[in-house]
């Protein structure tokens, strides 16, 4: 019982997650831009890096500002991937930018001789020393970014998921200013989360769980609950056997979350075959 008192911050922190992420990937599925996550990820791991090369500690309120500002230009950036017909070009566009992010971020914190180590924290993050109030801010912030999206539930879910001559009609003012809402509040939903739980974790959340639902069923809101299910159930064999075996947390909750999409896949043949 000790040990699980350990891991309970860990575990909260993680369902915290879960809930606002697998809502956020059912978002990304739909526009067909997997990647802008993970970029999104990135591009905050770069701006801690640029606030420890100015003598910032990483995982401070400062740190933390940076992180968010460089991602506010992203979200803006990545708004306006919009106005783009060609799918696969706002994909191979947002693959460079996590490229060139994940490229300036060595550069940066190789000027440091502590810089490589920082940059294997923001990968792997340090979810399992999470404090209480470290959890309570996020809380908060999640509770109100989600607040927003309930109350401007109808024109985010016309931008993701109605053709464009619907989003057209059903938004009254200019379709820019919704989509970069939501990738603001995107944005800051990924900075607060890679600050503890690193890019790996961050990313394994934002697509798993919704992947893998969406194998097995077919509304949205359904998905939304599996999504959290699964996410829920295999963070918590992830921190079981991370606990049993000595294993690092973040990366034995991604290995363990990677077999749902085998296990939906699986769900879903033998349901085609009834």
């Amino acid at each position: 019982m000790a040990d699980w008192i350990i891991l309970l911050p860990a575990f909260v922190m993680m369902a915290l997650m879960i809930a606002t992420h697998t809502y956020l990937g059912l978002h990304v599925l739909a526009r067909g831009i997997i990647f802008v996550d993970l970029a999104l990820a990135q591009i905050a791991a770069l701006g801690v890096s640029i606030a420890f090369l100015f003598g910032q500690e990483s995982h401070g309120y400062e740190s933390q500002g940076y992180a968010f500002g460089a991602t506010l230009i992203a979200a803006f950036g990545f708004a306006k991937l919009r106005e783009l017909p060609n799918k696969t070009i706002r994909e191979v566009t947002i693959g460079c930018v996590y490229v060139v992010a994940t490229a300036l971020s060595i550069v940066i914190l190789s000027r440091s001789s502590q810089g490589m180590e920082e940059l294997k924290a923001m990968f792997n993050g340090n979810v399992l020393w999470v404090q209480w109030h470290e959890i309570m801010t996020v809380a908060i912030a999640y509770i109100v970014l989600s607040l927003l999206h309930v109350l401007y539930h109808k024109k985010f879910q016309a931008l993701s998921f109605s053709t464009s001559e619907t989003t057209e009609e059903s938004i009254e003012k200019p379709p820019f200013i919704w989509e970069f809402l939501f990738f603001a509040t995107f944005a800051l939903t990924i900075t607060l989360a890679v600050n503890i739980a690193g890019v790996l974790l961050v990313f394994a959340f934002l697509i798993i769980p919704a992947f893998s639902a969406s194998i097995i069923v077919d509304s949205f809101l359904a998905r939304l609950l599996v999504g959290w299910l699964m996410g829920i159930l295999g963070s918590a064999i992830g921190l079981w056997l991370s606990l049993l075996a000595d294993l690092p947390v973040g990366a034995t909750v991604v290995s363990v979350l990677g077999v749902l999409p085998i296990i939906a896949i699986s769900f879903g043949f033998i349901k085609s075959r009834r």
